[in-house]
């Protein structure tokens, strides 16, 4: 008897900056992970919800809403509270990350960041072998 395929781990990436979103997602279709996009921060309040991601790569300065606020809405809503999120930002200072994990990220890296860092984060969050 043949196990089941095991479901691709998917991921929600937010980014209002077009090449890096299509960068990282290509990369990270490439590993093999289901990736959805977004633009905008309301965009992609409305795709956590209805597609279920397991994990969430949020930058924090989007266009809309800030990637702070898109992450507290998503630690408030009973659909997505346990789902991951790391915060991909181009800024690197402390108090930035302090705020990005009170917001409710789990992880918090900066841009330009390697896709191969980006990986080894997800997979921190998902429990999968590193």
């Amino acid at each position: 008897m043949r196990k089941p395929a095991k479901r691709a781990i998917r991921i929600l990436l937010v980014d209002d900056d077009a090449v890096a979103r299509d960068g990282y997602s290509s990369y990270l279709t490439g590993c093999g992970y289901d990736v959805l996009t977004a633009a905008t921060g309301y965009e992609a309040l409305r795709l956590a919800v209805g597609r279920a991601p397991d994990v969430v790569v949020l930058d924090l300065g989007l266009p809309d809403i800030d990637g702070w606020e898109v992450s507290r809405r998503l630690k408030a809503a009973p659909e997505t509270v346990a789902v991951p999120i790391i915060a991909l930002t181009g800024a690197n200072l402390p108090h930035e990350r302090v705020s990005a994990m009170r917001a409710g990220c789990d992880r918090h890296l900066t841009k330009p960041c390697e896709p191969t860092d980006l990986v080894d984060a997800i997979q921190r969050c998902v429990g999968e072998p590193i």
